[in-house]
């Protein structure tokens, strides 16, 4: 039981040892018993996650921005991820607070962002199986994107385009 903040043993009538506790609780400091299966599927999730879904965001980053300026989107996007993994974490503790959602609340509100997320991804993430780089960078490529082939944009649109473009062989 708990003899005020410390958790120590004995039985309903105090301290099994000599120690005197005015402020005795028992039965509130119990083993639990499952408390490996948390355990247990708390590291299958970390070593399913670091194999599967942790390195495919990277993994998709590196195909989809074309390679002229997939240096410059790789780094959006890390900040992006960053940014976000900030946002949740300065966010969790006062969200998760009985006077706001309570913890349930704060898992529900975060795994519905995820969910609609998922659902995005799922509904205009294209295959890239098999592909080779350019078919890739061809598939997300849109009009104006091309600078070969700038016709229909403007003067002023085309010089602005060029200063965000790397041409040749380096930054």
């Amino acid at each position: 039981g708990y003899c005020g903040d410390i958790c120590i043993p004995g039985d309903e009538q105090g301290p099994s040892n000599d120690v005197s506790c005015e402020d005795w609780k028992y039965e509130t400091c119990k083993k639990n018993s499952v408390g490996y299966i948390s355990v247990f599927f708390m590291v299958a999730y970390l070593l399913s996650f670091g194999v599967a879904m942790g390195p495919l965001p990277w993994t998709i980053n590196s195909e989809i921005y074309p390679l002229k300026n997939r240096s410059l989107a790789v780094s959006f996007s890390t900040a992006t991820n960053w940014i976000g993994n900030f946002i949740v974490s300065a966010t969790f503790l006062s969200i998760s607070s009985p006077s706001s959602l309570t913890v349930y609340g704060a898992f529900w509100l975060y795994g519905s962002f995820a969910l609609i997320g998922y659902a995005w991804l799922f509904l205009s993430m294209p295959e890239t199986k098999g592909l080779s780089l350019e078919q890739i960078e061809a598939l997300f490529e849109r009009p104006g994107d091309n600078m070969q082939n700038t016709r229909g944009i403007s003067r002023a649109n085309r010089e602005l385009l060029s200063k965000f473009t790397v041409s040749g062989g380096g930054h």
